[in-house]
This record gives structure tokens, sequence and C-alpha cells, in this order.
């Protein structure tokens, strides 16, 4: 199931940039504009890693003719169950509280591409995460149909390849007579 595929693709991405983290961020902690440039590279690359999943996989089921235009969206849907139930428990928990909220503290380790986003706009988390859980979806189903004109172009070149063979063939045959 390509829900179960996004959802390990995003705790594996999640768990390397949490890794990875301290020794990005920790470094000229002072600088704005080099701390923006790190948040901005981590969100670049998720999505990145994100896209290549999803639109290899579109390419692979139209290639077997399993492909549905919806299948994206509902694929990403479905992975982004696990950050809007961490979510919907932080609310029902209580943000902010006087005590520590583990429930935000999962999601954001979970969401942690969008480390820069959280700390800049702390006063609006509660905002900033469900647009972030929605934003997944669509991407996730834009990538997923791109795979369809991919697997077209590769389509379009094996064509051209074969009609230049024929050609090829054709001019090498009155060349022997």
């Amino acid at each position: 199931m390509f829900a179960l595929k996004l959802l390990g693709t995003h705790a594996i991405m999640s768990l390397v940039q949490f890794l990875f983290m301290p020794a990005f961020f920790g470094l000229w902690q002072d600088n704005v504009i080099y701390q923006w440039a790190v948040g901005i590279l981590y969100i670049a690359i998720f999505w990145l890693v994100v896209y290549a999943d999803a639109s290899s996989r579109g390419s692979e089921d139209f290639k077997k003719g399993d492909f549905t235009h919806s299948k994206g969206a509902i694929s990403g849907a479905t992975a982004s169950i696990p950050a809007l139930l961490l979510y919907i428990s932080a609310l029902i928990y209580g943000y902010p509280s006087e005590t520590v909220n583990w429930f935000i503290t999962i999601l954001r380790v979970w969401l942690v591409p969008y480390t820069m986003l959280f700390t800049s706009f702390e006063h609006m988390i509660l905002w900033t995460i469900p647009a972030i859980i929605l934003v997944f979806p669509v991407v996730t189903g834009l990538s997923y149909m791109d795979g369809e004109r991919r697997r077209k172009g590769i389509i379009a070149i094996i064509d051209r390849a074969k009609s230049l063979k024929i050609e090829k063939s054709k001019i090498n045959s009155k060349r022997k007579i």
C-alpha cells in the first residue's frame, strides 16, 4: 500500500533530519539568514524525497495500468493521519499548558523538517501545524500525478528510438543494394 510507504518515508526522513538537526542548526545560532537557509533546505530535502517517492510510484502504477489521479492525494491524506491524531491529542491535552505537552513535542519531532517555522511562529503554532498537515496530501497527490507525465515522456523517448532504429535499418538496406 502506497500510504504505508509514504508513512515510512516520512518517518525515516523525520528521524534522519532530527538526528542532524543539532549539527546544522547549532552552527551560527545568532545568524538568522543561516538559520532560515538551513530551515528551507530541510523542507526542500524533505519534499524532494517525497516527490521522488510519489512520482516514481505514479510512474510505476501508470505502467501497470493501475494509475488513478486521486491515489496520491488519498495516500498522502492517509499518511497524514498520525500527525493529525497527534495534533488533536495536543489540543485535547491543552496548549499552552503549565506542564509539558508531550503530544506537541512528539508532533514537532514528526514534523521536524518544519522546525524553523515552528520556532519562528511559536505564537501561531496551532495554526501552522494544520496548514502543514493539509499541504502533505496536496503535494503528494501532485507528485503522484507527475508520474504519469514522466512515464509518457519515457514512452515517447522509446518510440523515438524505435523509429530512428527503423530509419537506420532502411538506410543500411539501401546501401547494401
